[in-house]
């Protein structure tokens, strides 16, 4: 287990170069530029000159990237530009991933409350009602956009139910527990409706598969109980390919969060990232993009370990 795990971290590392290549070339690439957004109207020649040479930014842009790498290397991610001019990136992170995270969590507990339940029963009840009803609501999740689906929560319930967390907004635990979860519902249903409709599909397919298998028929001629067989054969093997869809959930749903909490008016690294675009603040865009993509990474890893305690049979670096 350990050398699997030294592994896959020392194949993390290409992996993080040609992302951290490819997030600071687009981000360079776009158009416009941060001093632009700092002048405003004022747009003086010599003064752009002058803030460029400041910032760095007349640098070519390889040697750009090395002293951004460099910084890197030593915990530095450097200063905003235009969000909030002088802040450290880490520091502004630091401030805001507890929303993020926070909002994730929720939306993968709403979604796996709804999705597991409902592939349990759809397969168990397959081609009735109940089967059929769950894949035309599973069929509707996924096709719904999330940010549709929250300004629509946002119509009802803060427009035309009146409900003061209805509009969005954002209220920290320390606030009371009530009001916390009040506001981030509304988000964590439109995040994790989606999420919940394919991993509810995938559930009831594993289950279907894992049904037709011999061992599972022998269990039943064999007299075992047919809520035991459900519980200790069809359930935990029908969860292994369901961890991998998971697992990527967790990761879209860090991604689907910048737009989720834009629409909801939350102060988390998704709202920070979209300013950052906005203001083309280079260094959190920078930031913000590849700490989402270590916490993919890691997120992978997790799934891939988790394996093990679904599926005893898998060996970690027998093959190898």
């Amino acid at each position: 287990m350990g050398i699997y795990i030294l592994k896959r971290l020392i194949l993390a590392i290409p992996t993080l170069l040609v992302a951290s290549v490819l997030i600071f070339s687009l981000v360079h690439l776009a158009p416009g530029g941060p001093i632009r957004v700092m002048l405003g109207d004022y747009q003086d020649p010599v003064l752009i000159e002058r803030l460029r040479h400041q910032l760095g930014l007349d640098l070519p842009l390889y040697q750009q990237y090395l002293r951004w790498v460099g910084n890197l290397l030593r915990g530095d991610l450097g200063f905003s530009i235009t969000v909030h001019r002088g802040a450290p990136v880490a520091q502004l992170i630091a401030q805001r991933i507890s929303v993020t995270l926070e909002l994730a969590t929720f939306s993968m507990v709403i979604a796996l409350l709804i999705a597991i339940p409902a592939g349990i029963i759809s397969a168990l009840r397959q081609n009735r009602l109940s089967d059929h009803i769950a894949r035309l609501v599973a069929l509707a999740g996924v096709s719904i956009p999330n940010f549709f689906l929250g300004i629509l929560l946002i119509l009802i319930f803060g427009v035309y139910l009146r409900q003061p967390w209805g509009a969005g907004g954002f209220v920290p635990i320390s606030r009371g527990l009530g009001k916390n979860l009040a506001h981030l519902v509304l988000p964590a249903i439109a995040l994790g409706t989606a999420y919940a409709a394919i991993i509810m599909r995938m559930m009831r397919s594993a289950m279907l598969d894992v049904m037709g298998q011999d061992y599972v028929r022998t269990a039943r001629a064999m007299g075992i109980a047919e809520g035991n067989i459900v519980r200790r054969d069809i359930v935990k093997n029908a969860l292994i390919p369901v961890v991998t869809v998971i697992g990527n959930s967790i990761g879209y749903l860090l991604g689907g969060s910048i737009v989720t909490e834009t629409v909801f008016r939350m102060p988390g690294v998704g709202n920070l990232v979209i300013n950052g675009i906005f203001r083309r603040d280079f260094p959190v865009i920078q930031a913000v993009v590849l700490f989402i993509v270590v916490l993919r990474i890691v997120i992978n890893l997790v799934v891939d370990l988790t394996y093990g305690v679904l599926d005893p049979r898998i060996r970690y670096g027998a093959a190898e």
